[in-house]
């Protein structure tokens, strides 16, 4: 991931990149990166499956529908909106 990469995940996230080394971000991004390839490459043909569902004790609760927030109240931080909906610039 290169810094032109970096910026542009900033700029769509509406993250402030001001007093950061972006050097520094896109090497994390790649040691990151780097971990899950090798993750991918490990041989896991003769591992068994486990799963730890019959020890998960799952607490279900009844859905209740109640008032949400107003479309006003929620747009109210929005960076920028159009038509009442949050507005994202997918520029590259």
């Amino acid at each position: 991931m290169d810094n032109k990469e970096v910026e542009k995940i900033y700029r769509l996230s509406n993250l402030s990149l001001e007093g950061k080394d972006v050097e520094v971000i896109s090497k994390k991004f790649n040691t990151v990166i780097d971990f899950i390839e090798d993750i991918f490459t490990v041989d896991t043909d003769k591992v068994n499956m486990t799963e730890i569902l019959p020890n998960h004790k799952a607490v279900f609760r009844k859905d209740v529908a109640i008032d949400s927030v107003s479309r006003e109240k929620a747009l109210e931080n929005a960076k920028d909106t159009e038509f009442g909906y949050f507005r994202l610039d997918w520029k590259l």
